[in-house]
């Protein structure tokens, strides 16, 4: 088994058994995560309610009614619901109910239920009617057209939860992914468009499912594991570190939390990886002394991934402040290394060519890639003026976009009880609460966390590699191993440091970017320690059982898995953790 982790050649190319313990496990990750991802069964016609008239349902016979299950689209109105002696319940559709099962509490004893509107709209994508016994009863429409209210009965789930509807900013990004399929008025603008067309291209594969709104989030949080894998052989040169870098990631609590709903934060973290590995190769291509053209590869698909970042979220900038320091910092040690005459002339016609060639990739591209992101709004605003805006009209609709975009960020006051600082993220001192609910002895819940096992040891380690470095004991390392501790702490403080002078509520999970570069910090740190005979290869191993089974300990707090409030106890005031329930154990 040990023979399995060891390569001699210390490459930072895969070989075969690189690519087929990534794969393994990037494999195992997706399928836990699609383990109660979100149900496929999920009412997918829609019935409006009428401005005029009423719909009525009948229920074969006089039955006494306890419950009324609506599940909503998108509308903000009441339809009040009459009973055969004249009382009535009033249902009101808000923003934060669509696409969800919500049960409201009734009492009627009644053969017909007639639906009326009463202020707004209303829109409904099925209803469920329920006697006192919690049996679902089978009502049919005898007056007026309720095409869409009750054909879909066997999508009714037997109890409500996550699983079978949306929960926290689900409301935003999958409704906006909703909305650009059906080119219907947007919602959700205060971030850029590209991870919400993400989420509804597994919506437009497998319907607005919970499952189909969360698999795009779910293949890409596992697309990252290959992503670490690969940057850890190329920065460690080493299988063992390669391996522990993709499984630190996988058990780390908060990505598999992040990678299991359906909101943008996945992809800029994505996104950010990707370009980080392409300037590592390129920074490796560079320094093998690779041609020109050969150089430029890495450096073109390290643009287009910034890009696309950006286009996901406009905290890819903070990112690509990183990108241009280790670029302009090469290309300044590059010429400070050239030789006067030919080697200057060299460096000065090398340099002009790829400045050159990253106006185009990393300016003229992304610019492309971002305007082309918007085409939803483009698409939106066209069908509802009924003409076409060309490219002026689509520019100006953009920077409109944009304006609008920076004042909601910089002129956000609201607070939340989640929220949290900037130097309390590395040692996870309060979850974001996004899903909970409690029946009698058990309870649900749905935090997003960094696993202590991971990120407490990854943030002292980054600490002590600083130290190290500082104190001069990283002189003598290899070159590629300076190298390294260069880019992971340009890349780690490019994404973090920026939080510092952001005055906005801010959340933890706004550090889920920053971990993996903490992480194979803390990495670096044991590999050098290693190298030098300071530390047992043993210890490894140690930190990435301890993540295990940490991941193990804390998984019903991060996925929904039932648990009971005396184990939910445990995880909040014995094991060593952050707040994860938001005070409610």
């Amino acid at each position: 088994m040990r023979e399995l982790f060891i390569d001699t050649d210390h490459s930072p190319r895969l070989d075969k058994k690189d690519r087929r313990l990534m794969w393994l496990l990037t494999a195992a990750f997706f399928l836990l995560t699609l383990v109660n991802l979100g149900t496929t069964r999920f009412p997918q016609s829609v019935w409006t309610a009428p401005d005029q008239g009423n719909v009525v349902l009948d229920l074969g016979e006089q039955r006494y009614v306890s419950s009324l299950w609506f599940n909503g689209n998108i509308a903000t109105g009441s339809l009040t619901v009459y009973a055969d002696d004249g009382s009535a319940y009033t249902y009101e559709q808000v923003y934060g109910e669509m696409f969800s099962w919500r049960k409201k509490d009734v009492s009627f004893t009644t053969r017909y239920l007639r639906l009326e509107l009463s202020g707004g709209e209303v829109v409904l994508n099925e209803i469920a009617v329920y006697d006192g016994t919690g049996t679902r009863l089978e009502p049919v429409v005898s007056v007026g057209n309720g095409s869409g209210l009750l054909d879909e009965q066997s999508t009714v789930p037997e109890t409500i939860s996550y699983f079978n509807g949306m929960y926290f900013d689900e409301i935003y990004h999958a409704r906006t992914a909703y909305e650009f399929l059906h080119t219907m008025s947007v919602y959700e603008w205060t971030h850029p468009p590209l991870g919400k067309i993400i989420i509804a291209l597994g919506i437009w594969i497998f319907g607005m499912t919970p499952f189909g709104w969360r698999v795009m989030p779910a293949l890409f949080g596992a697309a990252m594991l290959p992503l670490m894998f690969i940057l850890g052989k190329r920065l460690f040169r080493r299988r063992d570190y390669a391996f522990m870098a993709a499984g630190l990631a996988a058990l780390d609590t908060m990505h598999f939390s992040q990678t299991r709903i359906a909101t943008v934060d996945v992809f800029i973290v994505f996104f950010i990886l990707l370009m980080f590995l392409f300037m590592a190769d390129y920074l490796l291509a560079d320094a093998e002394g690779k041609p020109l053209g050969k150089k430029l590869v890495p450096l073109g698909a390290c643009g287009v991934s910034f890009g696309l970042g950006v286009a996901s979220k406009w905290t890819g900038l903070y990112a690509g402040i990183g990108l241009a320091l280790l670029f302009f910092a090469n290309l300044a040690a590059k010429g400070i290394r050239a030789e006067k005459g030919k080697g200057r002339s060299d460096w000065w016609n090398e340099t002009w060519k790829t400045c050159l060639f990253c106006c185009v990739f990393f300016i003229a591209i992304p610019c492309v890639i971002y305007y082309l992101s918007y085409i939803p709004f483009y698409r939106y605003e066209s069908a509802r003026t009924g003409v076409p805006l060309g490219f002026k009209g689509c520019l100006d609709l953009l920077i409109r976009q944009q304006e609008s975009m920076y004042a909601y960020h910089n002129g956000l006051t609201a607070t939340h009880s989640s929220q949290s600082t900037w130097y309390e993220w590395p040692f996870t001192a309060r979850s974001v609460w996004f899903y909970y609910s409690s029946s009698g002895n058990m309870m649900s819940n749905i935090s997003t966390f960094g696993s202590p096992a991971v990120w407490w040891v990854s943030a002292v380690g980054t600490m002590c590699l600083i130290a190290e470095a500082v104190c001069g004991r990283m002189k003598n390392d290899p070159a590629f191993r300076r190298n390294a501790l260069v880019l992971l702490l340009t890349a780690a403080a490019a994404n973090y440091l920026p939080w510092t002078l952001v005055p906005r509520c801010t959340f933890q999970y706004h550090f889920f970017p920053t971990a993996p570069f903490m992480v194979l910090c803390g990495l670096l740190l044991l590999e050098h320690l290693e190298e030098r005979k300071e530390v047992s290869s043993r210890w490894k191993w140690i930190w990435l059982s301890a993540a295990f089974c940490y991941f193990v300990l804390l998984l019903p707090a991060c996925s929904g898995i039932p648990m009971p409030k005396a184990y939910a106890w445990f995880l909040e005031h014995v094991l060593p953790t952050g707040l994860l329930f938001n005070g409610v154990i």
